[in-house]
């Protein structure tokens, strides 16, 4: 009788064990970033300019920037009428440091990033580079506005 008594507890305990330990993937959420991912993602669909457009330095530069489209995919991107070197027509980004708010862009860019019910807006400094005439014309900080295409 003592060896079922002892037997009977001795599966309770693994059985308890057992089961207290698993751990149920299913009920996990994703990390801020990884919900920040899907969210610029935008099912695959493209960013347009919004009726904000594009400032640079304050001032209204939408005309320069007409048709630009923004496709953002899993840590890359590509872009349409981005007017080289503020967008390039493709590149890569990471979150800096975790944060769902910052991105840094191809290595040396780093955007601040605010998503709202599909609109989204990303503020930026475009460095100068040293070859070509448009070199003080192209620096400066830029505030792009974009909705869901």
């Amino acid at each position: 009788m003592k060896n079922i008594k002892y037997s009977i507890l001795a599966i309770v305990f693994i059985w308890v064990a057992t089961f207290t330990s698993c751990k149920d993937d299913s009920d996990s959420t994703p990390s801020e970033t990884d919900q920040q991912l899907i969210t610029l993602q935008n099912n695959g669909t493209n960013w347009v300019l919004g009726n904000d457009g594009v400032t640079k330095d304050g001032f209204d530069v939408t005309s320069q920037f007409a048709g630009f489209k923004l496709n953002i995919g899993n840590k890359t991107y590509t872009t349409e009428n981005g007017l080289s070197p503020v967008w390039e027509p493709s590149g890569n980004w990471d979150f800096i440091d975790n944060n769902p708010s910052l991105i840094l862009r191809d290595g040396d860019t780093q955007i601040v990033v605010s998503v709202t019910s599909n609109a989204l807006t990303l503020t930026f400094t475009a460095a100068a580079v040293p070859t070509g005439g448009r070199v003080e014309s192209v620096s400066g900080e830029y505030q792009f506005h974009l909705v869901s295409e």
